[in-house]
């Protein structure tokens, strides 16, 4: 990723991608995830509701953007 890329992933996300990566590492840390996915967001500093809103705000623009390689791609056949 490149720097320019760096400053505008907001640290919350770059925070978040972080933690779901140990998460994948980590049984003990997956498994009080499976337990109560909202407490274990609580107890690392997160609040469920914004990590939904992040999440979902991250889907709707890759979504965006694969939309538009789509739509270029189509004027190109």
């Amino acid at each position: 990723m490149s720097t320019s890329e760096s400053k505008t992933i907001p640290e919350t996300l770059t925070k978040l991608v972080e933690l779901y990566e140990r998460l994948e590492r980590e049984p003990d840390l997956e498994k009080n995830f499976l337990e109560d996915k909202n407490k274990f967001l609580i107890d690392h500093g997160f609040k469920p509701e914004e990590v939904d809103a992040m999440l979902n705000e991250l889907q709707k623009n890759r979504l965006k953007e694969l939309s538009s390689v789509l739509k270029d791609y189509n004027k190109k056949l």
